[in-house]
C-alpha cells in the first residue's frame, strides 16, 4: 500500500485556501520565512506538534515512525526547513516538503522524487499534525487547536469536551457585527434578537443562560464584564471565538453549567500587516475600520498590533441610531524565544438605543411593526463606554517549566434610559401605555490567572502538568429609577401624551461587589500514541456583599465549592478520535430562600458527555459529534407572588453536529442541535415538564462558500448561508413562538486579479436574511422582540 500520493494531493487541496488568499508559493510563504521556535526535547510526536503549531506548517508522519524516536530541543529564529532538519538530526528520519508548504516525515526504503537528505517512502499508517496555534491567526474555517479547553495550546482533536472555534475568516465572510452573530453558525448556541445583541452579549448554550463574564462570557481566558448590560464585545477586534460547550467550572469557576464563549483578542504580529475597509449598506450605515501590525525595530523585540472602528448609522428601528467607536491598541515586548509581555487595551463607545420587549400578542395581533420605536425622542438613550487594559506575560525557565500570568481592568459607564412597554396590552384603537425606566450604572472588573506548566515523562505516559490560582473581582453600582405615572403612545398616529416623570426619590438599584479566588491543577496525560487521559480539579471561595438602595438592606453571601472533569481520547491513526467526559460546575447565587429564611446555595451542574471528531487524514476538515446529559439542580425559581424558593431543577439532553473546513475551492460551516432542556423541578407547578424558554429542540445551519478560480473567474468567491430556528416554548403560555428560517449571502472580488494596479483591493457584498423574513425571539409572553430584517452591505478593502 503506497499512501504518499493521495496523501500530497490531499494536502495539497487543504492548502489550496493560503495560495488563493494572495500569498504566493505556500511552500515558499511557509518554509523559507524566519520564525521564533521553541521546541522542547521530548517525544518526536509531541516535538512534530509543537513545530507545526509554531511554524503554520502542516505535518504528516507515521504512527511507527515517532512512536521511539526523542527530539532535541530547538529554540532561535530559524526557517521551518531549518528546524526541521534540527529536529530529525541523528533520527535516521527525513522529510519531503510538497509544493503546498505541507511536509512528510519519511523511512528509509527508496523512492522516486525530490526528497531532502536520501530516497524515502511513508510508512503505511499516517497521522497529520495540523497548522497553527491557539491564538494565531487561521486562514480559512478551521482551526487546529485551541485554548479554552485546557487553558494550554492544545489541539481540539486531543480535548475531551466539545469545542467550536469561529475564526476571523469567518466573521468576515459572514459580516458579523455583534458577538450573537459570529455564533449564528455554532451548534448549540441560542442567541436573542439583533435589536438586543447589538448592546449586550447574552446566549444560551445547552440551555443555559451565559451572559457577562460572571456567567460565562470571557476574553482572552479570563473573566471580561461584571454585568450583561455593560456593552457588547466588538468582532472586529477578535481574531477568534470559542465556545466551550458544557460544565467548566475546572478551568474558570463560576459559570453556568452550559458552556463559556471565550473571544480571543487580535495581537501583535511578527509580519507587517496594514487593512483598511470601507463600508456602506443599509439603513445609511457607513463605517471605516481599520487594522495594522508588524515589528517596530529592526530586531523584531517590539511588535504592535493596532484595530480600530468608527460607524455612523441608523437602525431598522425609528429615530435609533446604531453608533459606535472602538479602537485597541496592543504592544509585544519579546526580548528573546523565552520571555513575552503582551500589553492589551481597548475603548468602546456606543451611541443607541434599548430595544424593549413586547407581548407577544401585541406582536402577532398586528398592533405594532418591527420599526415602531415606543419610547420618546429627548429620554430614550443607551450611552455606553467600556475601557481595558490588561497584559499577558509568559516566562520558560530553564528547566522547562512555563509561567503564565495575566491580568485586566475592566471598566464601563452605562446611561440607560427607555420607556416600558406591556404595562397592559395595546388598547384595540392602538394605544399603548408605557413607564419610564432610568438607569445609571458603572462597574468594573480585576481580573487575574497565574499558572505554571511542566512537560514530563513518567511510568512510560507524557504528562503536561498545570497548576495555577485565578482571581476575580466584579463591582456593579447601579441606580434606577421609575416613572411617577403612565404615559401613552397612539401608535396610528405617533401621538405621544404625558412625560417620563421619573421620581429620583427612590432608587430600586443596587450596589454589588464580589470577589472568587480559586485554585486549579490539570494532568494531560498522553500514553501509547493514541490515548490522552485529561483529568483536573478545582476548588472555588466565592464572596459577595449587595446592598439595596431602595431598602438599606446589606446581603452577604459566602460560598465555596470543589469542582471535577475527567475526559480521555483515543486517536485512531485514521483520524477518528471518540471520547467521553464528566464534568461539574457551580455558579453562587444571591439572596435567601423564602421557605427556609437561609441563604441560597449555589447552582450546582453535572455533564456527562460523549463524541467523536474525525479529521480525514491529508484534508483540511473536520467533522464532530457530541451526546450529552446536563443536570442543574438549587436553581432559584419563583412563584406566581414572586417569592424565591431554591427547589428548581433544568435537565438538558441533546445531540450536536457540527462539520468546518476547507475542501478545494469550496469553504464550509455546517451544524445541527438537538436540544431536550426540560424544567423537572419549579416552585410553578406550570413550568414542571415544560421547555427552557427561547431554545429551540431542533436548529440547523449550512454556510458554504466558493472560490470561481476553476471556472475562469480567479479572484471571485460566492457563498450563502441558511439558518434554521425551530419552535420555542414559552413556559407562561399555550402559545409556542414559532420556528423560522432565515438565509445569508456572500460575493466577493480580488479586483487585482483583473487589473495588476487594483492589487491589494477587495469587495465584498454581504446581504443577511436575504428574503427579509419576519420573525419573532421570545423568552417570556412579555418578552419578544423582532428580528433584523434584510441587510445589505458593500466594502471596499485596502491590504498592503
Amino acid at each position: 500500500m503506497r499512501l504518499l500520493p493521495a496523501l500530497m494531493a490531499g494536502v495539497t487541496i487543504g492548502f489550496a485556501g493560503l495560495a488563493n488568499a494572495g500569498m504566493g508559493s505556500p511552500a515558499q510563504a511557509q518554509t523559507n520565512q524566519t520564525r521564533a521556535f521553541d521546541i522542547q526535547a521530548s517525544s518526536l510526536s509531541r516535538a512534530l506538534r509543537q513545530f507545526s503549531q509554531q511554524s503554520g506548517v502542516q505535518v504528516a508522519y507515521s504512527t511507527a515512525i515517532a512512536s521511539s524516536v526523542s527530539a532535541p530541543a530547538v529554540k532561535g529564529p530559524l526557517t521551518p526547513e531549518d528546524a526541521l532538519s534540527a529536529l530529525l538530526s541523528g533520527s535516521g528520519l527525513h522529510y519531503s516538503f510538497t509544493a503546498s508548504g505541507a511536509v512528510t516525515i519519511l523511512g528509509a526504503e527508496p523512492v522516486t522524487g525530490s526528497v531532502k537528505n536520501s530516497e524515502a517512502t511513508v510508512l503505511e499508517t499516517i497521522h497529520v499534525v495540523g497548522r497553527g496555534g491557539a491564538y494565531e491567526p487561521v486562514e480559512g474555517y478551521r482551526a487546529e487547536s485551541s485554548s479554552s479547553g485546557t487553558k494550554s495550546d492544545t489541539p481540539i482533536i486531543e480535548t475531551p469536551q466539545s469545542i467550536s472555534v469561529v475564526t476571523a475568516d469567518q466573521i468576515a465572510n459572514q459580516r458579523a457585527t455583534s458577538l450573537s452573530d459570529t455564533l449564528s453558525y455554532t451548534p448549540g448556541v441560542t442567541t436573542q434578537s439583533g435589536g438586543f445583541s447589538r448592546m449586550v452579549d447574552d446566549f444560551m448554550i445547552r440551555g443555559f443562560n451565559t451572559a457577562s463574564g460572571n456567567t460565562g462570557t470571557l476574553r482572552d481566558g479570563m473573566k471580561f464584564q461584571s454585568n450583561v448590560y455593560d456593552g457588547g464585545q466588538e468582532p472586529y477586534g477578535l481574531e477568534r471565538v470559542e465556545v466551550l460547550r458544557g460544565a467548566s467550572s475546572v478551568l474558570y469557576g463560576q459559570v453556568a453549567p452550559g458552556g463559556v464563549v471565550n473571544a480571543i483578542s487580535k495581537r501583535p504580529t511578527a509580519e507587517p500587516l496594514h487593512e483598511v475597509n470601507l463600508e456602506y449598506g443599509t439603513d445609511n450605515r457607513k463605517q471605516i475600520s481599520a487594522d495594522f501590525g508588524g515589528p517596530i525595530d529592526e530586531e523584531g523585540v517590539l511588535t504592535y498590533r493596532l484595530t480600530g472602528l468608527a460607524r455612523d448609522a441608523d437602525n431598522w428601528v425609528d429615530n435609533t441610531p446604531d453608533d459606535k467607536k472602538y479602537i485597541a491598541p496592543a504592544l509585544t515586548w519579546k526580548p528573546d524565544d523565552e520571555t513575552a509581555l503582551t500589553l492589551l487595551g481597548s475603548y468602546q463607545h456606543v451611541d443607541t438605543r434599548f430595544a424593549p420587549p413586547y407581548l407577544l400578542t401585541d406582536i402577532t395581533s398586528g398592533k405594532i411593526s418591527r420599526n415602531t420605536f415606543t419610547g420618546i425622542d429627548d429620554f430614550d438613550t443607551y450611552q455606553s463606554d467600556t475601557y481595558t487594559i490588561g497584559g499577558i506575560f509568559e516566562h520558560t525557565f530553564d528547566n522547562e517549566v512555563k509561567l503564565r500570568s495575566s491580568t485586566r481592568y475592566f471598566h464601563a459607564d452605562i446611561q440607560w434610559n427607555y420607556m416600558m412597554p406591556n404595562v397592559t396590552p395595546i388598547s384595540a384603537s392602538g394605544i399603548m401605555t408605557r413607564l419610564a425606566s432610568e438607569r445609571a450604572e458603572t462597574s468594573y472588573g480585576i481580573t487575574s490567572d497565574n499558572s505554571l506548566e511542566y512537560t514530563f515523562d513518567a511510568l512510560g505516559a507524557e504528562h503536561t502538568v498545570l497548576g495555577g490560582l485565578d482571581f476575580y473581582r466584579r463591582s456593579y453600582d447601579s441606580h434606577r429609577y421609575r416613572g411617577a405615572s403612565y404615559s401613552t403612545l397612539d401608535l396610528n398616529t405617533g401621538v405621544s401624551t404625558g412625560s417620563p416623570n421619573v421620581n429620583h426619590a427612590v432608587d430600586r438599584g443596587s450596589d454589588s461587589l464580589g470577589d472568587q479566588y480559586g485554585i486549579y491543577l490539570q494532568d494531560q496525560i498522553k500514553f501509547d500514541d493514541h490515548w490522552v487521559l485529561l483529568l483536573g480539579g478545582r476548588h472555588d471561595w466565592a464572596d459577595s456583599t449587595t446592598k439595596s438602595y431602595q431598602t438599606g438592606v446589606v446581603t452577604d453571601q459566602r460560598d465555596n465549592a470543589f469542582t471535577g472533569r475527567a475526559g480521555l481520547v483515543y486517536l485512531f491513526d485514521n483520524g477518528v478520535a471518540p471520547y467521553v467526559n464528566v464534568s461539574q460546575s457551580f455558579l453562587p447565587q444571591v439572596g435567601s430562600d423564602y421557605l427556609t429564611g437561609s441563604a441560597l446555595k449555589p447552582n450546582e451542574g453535572l455533564q456527562y458527555e460523549a463524541g467523536v471528531r474525525y479529521q480525514p487524514v491529508g484534508t483540511d476538515l473536520q467533522f464532530s459529534a457530541a451526546i450529552y446529559d446536563l443536570n442543574q439542580k438549587n436553581v432559584v425559581s419563583y412563584s406566581s407572588t414572586g417569592n424565591a424558593y431554591q427547589l428548581g431543577e433544568v435537565q438538558s439532553r441533546g445531540l450536536e453536529l457540527e462539520a468546518r473546513g476547507e475542501v478545494g475551492n469550496w469553504g464550509l460551516v455546517a451544524g445541527y442541535t438537538f436540544t431536550d432542556a426540560e424544567i423537572t423541578q419549579s416552585a410553578k407547578t406550570a413550568e414542571v415538564g415544560e421547555q427552557v424558554a427561547l431554545v429551540p429542540k431542533h436548529s440547523f445551519s449550512l454556510w458554504a462558500d466558493y472560490g470561481l478560480d476553476d471556472l475562469g473567474l480567479e479572484g471571485v468567491r460566492v457563498g450563502g448561508g441558511m439558518r434554521f430556528i425551530g419552535k420555542r416554548n414559552l413556559t407562561d403560555s399555550a402559545i409556542d413562538n414559532g420556528g423560522y428560517v432565515l438565509f445569508d449571502a456572500l460575493a466577493t472580488v480580488d479586483l487585482g486579479k483583473f487589473d495588476p494596479k487594483l492589487d491589494g483591493l477587495d469587495l465584498k457584498v454581504n446581504a443577511r436574511n436575504l428574503f427579509d423574513r419576519e420573525y419573532v425571539s421570545c423568552a417570556a409572553i412579555d418578552g419578544c422582540r423582532f428580528g433584523e430584517p434584510m441587510s445589505v452591505s458593500a466594502s471596499l478593502s485596502y491590504k498592503w
